[in-house]
């Protein structure tokens, strides 16, 4: 029964992203930031505030090889639900301990992302999930960019006409035919000498600047 309903999940989230990769109206400012760091060379850690993960649905599956992303996700219950999703889109799920972080399995599968992207995947995290708090960015996107040699790319979103979930990361889901702002920030390259929790507070502050953006450029466009 319980396989059964994460499948069920699973496929309603699949098909809630083809929805709004397909009849989202996407309005992407910064794409040379996103072709910048596309022909880079470097595999990229797209990174975005957790609730604004299905308005970018359509971008990832748009502008990028689905087949080359990665999607970190936890390793309970709610990631069985989430490795249909990824899987029915061409990604590749990576179930990881989001809890226990300082376990030796932990280190273990952190150590086999980090090779995963080294070889060259792509791979998509939240900062501030999977459940918070909102908007506060956790160390390990700036240690994975540094460890796998990878550009950070900071993304914002934003649809007025959406589903809002009342939790706390107030997930959005746009309505259909909405259009769906989205701003892409410049790459953040992570040296190998530096101080993570710098990379990390600097990452916070550009993710809510790009968010802001893509607030801004809806309302702008609209008058």
């Amino acid at each position: 029964m319980a396989q059964f309903r994460h499948k069920l999940n699973g496929t309603f989230l699949y098909a809630l992203g083809q929805m709004v990769k397909r009849y989202g109206r996407f309005q992407v400012n910064g794409s040379e930031c996103l072709q910048q760091a596309a022909t880079s060379g470097k595999p990229l850690i797209l990174t975005a505030w957790h609730g604004m993960t299905m308005m970018l649905v359509g971008l990832l599956t748009n502008r990028l090889d689905t087949d080359n992303i990665v999607l970190l996700m936890p390793n309970d219950w709610r990631g069985e639900s989430l490795k249909i999703f990824a899987t029915k889109m061409g990604a590749t799920p990576f179930p990881m301990d989001l809890e226990d972080t300082a376990s030796v399995g932990v280190a273990r599968q952190l150590i086999s992302l980090v090779q995963t992207v080294k070889q060259g995947k792509n791979c998509y995290i939240t900062p501030d999930g999977p459940h918070g708090p909102a908007y506060v960015a956790k160390p390990g996107v700036a240690f994975i960019a540094q460890k796998a040699r990878a550009l950070i790319l900071p993304l914002g979103a934003y649809a007025r006409h959406g589903y809002r979930l009342p939790r706390w990361d107030t997930y959005v889901t746009p309505y259909p035919f909405s259009r769906i702002s989205v701003q892409v920030g410049e790459p953040i390259e992570v040296p190998p000498k530096v101080d993570l929790t710098a990379v990390t507070d600097k990452l916070t502050n550009i993710l809510h600047r790009v968010t802001a953006q893509a607030r801004a450029n809806y309302y702008e466009r609209q008058q």
